[in-house]
């Protein structure tokens, strides 16, 4: 049987890394969580060849420009990355619900609701 790569279908490879960090955030103990490209590929079973990468970093910098995960900075490793505990995309990692992602667009529309439903919640 010919396994097909993930990456031919960039909306299901981002939906993979994407519930790869909402993983990694369910099982961290601290308030901020740090890592990298390749962290997250692994965290994921994604192949870490270099091309991969460059697509593992192209999901992570579309959350960056939502704000959802800022940059720490850059080290000869690469950019490390990070997402804190008052983000949107802690809330809803730590809030253990089952959510259905097809694409980055049902992330926005996921963390908006968490978003009100936590802002309903402190009135």
């Amino acid at each position: 049987m010919v396994q097909v790569p993930v990456y031919r279908d960039y909306n299901e490879f981002s939906v993979r890394v994407v519930q790869a960090l909402l993983e990694m955030i369910r099982h961290t103990r601290g308030s901020i969580i740090t890592f990298n490209a390749k962290k997250v590929a692994v965290f994921a079973g994604i192949d870490t060849q270099p091309v991969v990468l460059t697509l593992v970093k192209d999901v992570l910098e579309r959350l960056r420009e939502k704000d959802y995960v800022v940059v720490l900075g850059k080290t000869k490793h690469g950019v490390k990355y990070a997402v804190k505990k008052d983000t949107p995309l802690w809330v809803l990692a730590k809030s253990y619900e089952k959510v259905v992602i097809r694409n980055l667009e049902d992330l926005n529309m996921i963390l908006e609701k968490v978003q009100q439903a936590r802002t309903a919640l402190r009135v």
